[in-house]
Parts: C-alpha cells; structure tokens; sequence
C-alpha cells in the first residue's frame, strides 16, 4: 500500500470513546493508508446520508482489516454458473450426512416444522447445498467483502478487478452487461454494509467480528446482514442469535421460508419460487428442492 498511514494518538483515542465508539472495538487497530481508504470514500458518503455518525464511519473505512478484496471477487464474479457443481450435494456421501443430522436434530427441526410449515427435510438440504450443514461457513471478513462490493459502480474498483480477472476475457470488465451488473451489486452492498453495522449493535459484537463468504454471507444459513436483522432467530432461546449454532439456523432458515410464503401443500412451482429468493439461481432452487424429496 501507498500513502501516509493514520495514526491515532492516545488522546484521540480516548476521545473517540467518550463518544460510545468503543462499542466498535478498539482505536488501536486503526493502521490503513489513505490510498486504500480512498477507494470507499463513495461508501462513507453513502453511510452518512443514511444517518451513520461520521466518527463511527470513519473508524470503519479506516480499520486494518478493511481492505478493497480485487483477488477474491474477481474470482467470485468472473466465475460462470455453469461451473459450478451441484451435482456433489445428490451424491451418496451428501445424502448420509444430511440423514444423520435430521436425526441428530430431529427435536428443533420437528419444531420449526409445526411452528413454520417448513418441511425439516427442506431446512435441511439449505443448510447442506449452503454450508455442508455447518463443515464450511466460510473465512473472509464480511465487513471488507461487503465495502468492496458497495464500490464495484467505480473506475478504480474495476481497475483493481481487472488485474485478477481471467487473462483471456478482461474485455468483460468494460462490457455493458457487467457495468450494468457492477452497479446493481454496488447497490445492493451498500445497504448491506449499513445493515451490518446495524446488526453489529443488535447483536452486540464488533463489526469486523463476522466471517463468511466471499459473497458477503455468514453462518451454517449464509445470511447476508439484511437477512439477519429480519429473519434470523434464537432457536435454542439461550438470549442470542448465533446462525454458527444448528438450533438457530435451522429455525432462522425455516423463518425466512415462511415469511418468503411457505406454507402447508404448497405446489412445486410456488416451491422453487420461495427458494428462489434464497439464492437466485435456478439450479441451486432445483438441487435443494431434489435434495430435500430424496431425504424424504
């Protein structure tokens, strides 16, 4: 990285927590160059319309693990649908695991059934097409997939892409149909960046604290933050939400069906439409849907 580097005194620092930032972590971590910080600036002006306090969002945008993640979206973006294999959830191995955690779990999914109308079997191939039923959850920083994300309708966001992209189609980068592309999911991230912070004080915990996908998504459920702060419950009623906990996810997932219309002797094609929200993608919809008829 370029630039002059942020330092805080501890004068600063205690001034900073006099105004409740303390809530955010410690002042301490706050080391990122103004090269890279710079890039999110778009972000912070969005974070203070919608109503963030400028110390808070700075804090944020200038934190050491907040960083412009070119390798690990450009290999989540550039990466055709078709390659990826569903198949691997149909397999035998896949089946096995998904029988035994119905019967290891039986008790919570039987609940969310009667509660949610939300077939155990359905809950249950989600949380394997999703997460392997918890074994994979995921190891990138939310906060810093998500801020990158909120940037990708810019130059130099798509400059820095392009150095990761494939050699052979970088062309796509420019193209109409990935600017247009570009924009929507910089759309989109943003209010799941101000969701997150939200969350972080819901939930009490530091917004760096999350880990997930390189989509943004965290938990056995692979919530994005927005989801969370709607739909995710404490299952287990211990006085927190944790998706990383079976009990949760599973009546986290089956809470979210219900309130995308599951409901008792809904047809197939209504069917794959409620999981469609899930994830938009057709052969997740199909899998999770043949996952689920097969354990039954």
């Amino acid at each position: 990285m370029t630039g002059s580097v942020l330092r805080l005194t501890p004068t600063h620092k205690r001034f900073f927590l006099c105004f409740g930032l303390f809530f955010f972590g410690s002042l301490l971590h706050v080391s990122v160059s103004f090269a890279e910080t710079a890039i999110f600036n778009p972000l912070r002006v969005y974070l203070l319309e919608q109503g963030f306090k400028t110390k808070q969002v700075d804090w944020v945008l200038s934190h050491e693990k907040m960083r412009f993640e070119a390798k690990i979206l450009a290999r989540m973006l550039s990466v055709k649908e078709s390659k990826l294999n569903y198949g691997r959830f149909l397999s035998e191995k896949s089946l096995k695991r998904s029988r035994d955690f119905l019967v290891k779990h039986k008790g919570p999914l039987s609940q969310a059934h009667k509660t949610t109308g939300v077939p155990p079997e359905v809950i249950v191939a989600i949380l394997n097409v999703e997460t392997s039923l918890g074994s994979y959850t995921g190891t990138h920083n939310t906060m810093s997939i998500l801020a990158s994300q909120a940037v990708l309708d810019t130059k130099e966001a798509r400059k820095r892409l392009a150095v990761y992209w494939p050699k052979d189609r970088t062309k796509e980068i420019s193209s109409r149909k990935n600017l247009k592309r570009f924009i929507k999911r910089a759309h989109w991230a943003k209010g799941e960046v101000a969701s997150l912070l939200k969350l972080s004080q819901k939930w009490r915990k530091n917004p760096f604290a999350f880990q997930g996908s390189p989509a943004g998504a965290f938990g056995m459920s692979q919530f994005v933050p927005t989801s969370a702060l709607k739909w995710a419950k404490d299952g287990d009623n211990d006085g927190r939400v944790d998706l990383f906990t079976s009990t949760d996810a599973i009546f986290s997932v089956a809470n979210y069906l219900k309130a995308h219309g599951w409901q008792q002797g809904l047809g197939q094609r209504k069917q794959k439409s409620v999981i469609l929200t899930y994830n938009k993608s057709t052969p997740y919809a199909r899998t999770v849907l043949e996952l689920a008829r097969r354990l039954k």
